[in-house]
């Protein structure tokens, strides 16, 4: 892929060639058209450029990540079995529940 200066380079070169060929500095519409075209041009390269920089690969989660996750959903299920049944109190909600329940499910203990 070309870089961007060579880009910029390129559709001065290509839009003083239009002119010189039309014989005409004052042709503004053909200016701007192909201005137009070789700006999108310009922003699409850049654009595949950029995306082409920031694409990194993805990190393995660690040990404890993937026992967060788990425990996370153990206590998503705890939960909505509890709020099915009514066994949760009334004034339980699920950040209240999902502490007690990680530090439970830390400690070893099963409900």
């Amino acid at each position: 892929m070309a870089a961007p200066r060579d880009l910029h380079v390129a559709r001065l070169r290509f839009t003083k060639v239009i002119m010189l060929k039309n014989d005409c500095w004052g042709d503004s519409m053909l200016n701007r058209s192909v201005s137009s075209v070789l700006a999108v041009a310009m922003a699409l390269a850049l654009a595949g450029t950029v995306q082409a920089a920031e694409t990194k690969a993805k990190k393995e989660t660690s040990a404890a990540q993937a026992a967060a996750r788990e425990r996370m959903s153990k206590c998503s299920l705890e939960w909505k079995e509890a709020k099915a049944s009514g066994k949760a109190a009334k004034d339980m909600k699920w950040p209240k529940f999902w502490s007690e329940c990680n530090k439970r499910l830390k400690e070893g203990v099963k409900a």
